[in-house]
């Protein structure tokens, strides 16, 4: 089948297209390449001099908005200001790397300023991050330029815990910013078992590095809001950590305006009660005195029964 001069002119002008995406891509890829060779090379050259150090590995995983404290051992004490001690950082990407920290001074160029401005050092030399977000994912060494010539390497893995809600269903997804590639493994948990695959109320899904759990509206989970019953597990080798989600303040708040109004409640009616109780005891002792039944004077004389009468007046 022969085509007519404007379709194969369309035809070759998809082409080229398709070619010039398709170069564009493995290029794109080639620079990714690059990128990590030169970081892998960087690292290289930096830790050359220190293939004899003692090493010592450490995972943390952390949610976000954590404050964590990444400890540095061995730090000697008459070094001041932690003038012998480097913190240097790798993005989760492996495609950045940096030195935060050289002779216990911040190198804030090199950075972000609303990640400097989350860094400082503790007395002990050790890496204090507050407001931990994904982009301080990544690898963390500690490195001591003493005689102990000692490092300590951080692997180190942010969780996201977030919740949408549509018309009739809610979705509870877990994500993990993490250096650690194939390694690392993430999952949900009711009342801490794993979730049944063939579960209809609770849906599960996972991808590489985030899961994912769905339930409908009417689920008693959602109805009295206990979403600490389902937990997000993260495990990365012999390091576990489980994270619930938590309910956003505002919704804090609204449990605490129904403790408060039911308090309020409970005090108004104790009070009614004694109002009500108090007006039946003095109309009770108005009845005893009219009739004569009154108790006897508090300076322990009788009372004239005629004069019983004389100042009562009964309560309606």
């Amino acid at each position: 089948m022969s085509l007519r001069g404007s379709d194969q002119q369309e035809a070759i002008t998809t082409l080229h297209l398709l070619l010039r995406t398709e170069k564009q891509r493995r290029e794109r890829r080639r620079m990714d390449e690059i990128k990590r060779i030169k970081i892998s090379l960087h690292l290289l050259l930096v830790l050359i001099p220190f293939t004899a150090l003692a090493e010592q590995y450490s995972t943390i995983i952390i949610r976000a908005g954590a404050e964590v404290t990444l400890p540095c051992p061995n730090v000697r004490d008459d070094y001041v200001n932690c003038g012998a001690t480097d913190w240097f950082f790798v993005d989760s990407e492996r495609t950045r790397s940096a030195r935060l920290f050289v002779k216990g001074q911040l190198i804030a160029s090199v950075i972000s300023k609303s990640k400097a401005d989350r860094l400082r050092l503790a007395a002990n030399c050790a890496l204090v991050i507050r407001e931990v977000r994904a982009e301080d994912a990544g690898d963390y060494i500690c490195r001591q330029f003493d005689q102990t010539n000692e490092q300590s390497w951080f692997f180190f893995s942010v969780v996201n815990v977030t919740e949408q809600e549509r018309t009739d269903e809610v979705m509870l997804t877990c994500s993990v910013s993490t250096c650690r590639g194939g390694l690392l493994t993430v999952k949900w948990l009711f009342m801490n078992m794993d979730v049944d695959e063939n579960n209809k109320e609770l849906r599960t899904s996972q991808s590489r590095h985030s899961a994912t759990v769905s339930f409908s509206k009417s689920h008693s989970v959602y109805k009295i809001k206990n979403y600490g019953s389902l937990t997000c597990k993260v495990k990365d080798g012999y390091t576990e950590e489980t994270f619930a989600f938590i309910l956003p303040s505002s919704d804090w708040w609204w449990y605490i305006y129904l403790v408060v109004g039911c308090a309020t409640l409970v005090t108004l009616v104790g009070i009614l009660i004694k109002w009500r109780r108090n007006k039946i005891q003095a109309r009770d002792d108005a009845v005893a005195y009219s009739t004569g039944e009154g108790p006897s004077s508090s300076t322990g004389h009788s009372a004239d029964p005629s004069n019983l009468n004389a100042n009562v007046t009964i309560i309606q």
